[in-house]
């Protein structure tokens, strides 16, 4: 069972349909790096949110601390991202993240 779920992810991740869900992976990775948490569950994204564009991750927050961490730990916040997206299966790499 597990090989065929596998395989259905790898399937899926292959075709157009991962845009945004390459995005959700790297904000919920870039969340978890950050040990970001949600102060309240019907506000989607308070503190940070963001897209992904060709093999380029657009962030978007008004926290100038958080820019400012982001900016120092860019190097290891893409390889963690990478690494989370080459486990799925996306073949996609992350090149930079650019602050907006």
């Amino acid at each position: 069972m597990e090989k065929i779920k596998d395989l259905i992810r790898k399937r899926f991740s292959q075709q157009c349909r991962g845009k945004n869900v390459i995005g959700s992976i790297a904000m919920n990775e870039i969340k978890a790096y950050l040990q970001i948490e949600k102060k309240d569950p019907e506000i989607e994204d308070e503190v940070i949110s963001g897209y992904v564009r060709q093999d380029k991750l657009f962030i978007k927050t008004m926290d100038q601390q958080l820019k400012i961490q982001i900016f120092k730990e860019k190097v290891d916040i893409i390889k963690s991202i990478n690494q989370k997206l080459s486990e799925i299966g996306y073949n996609l790499v992350i090149s930079d993240i650019i602050l907006k």
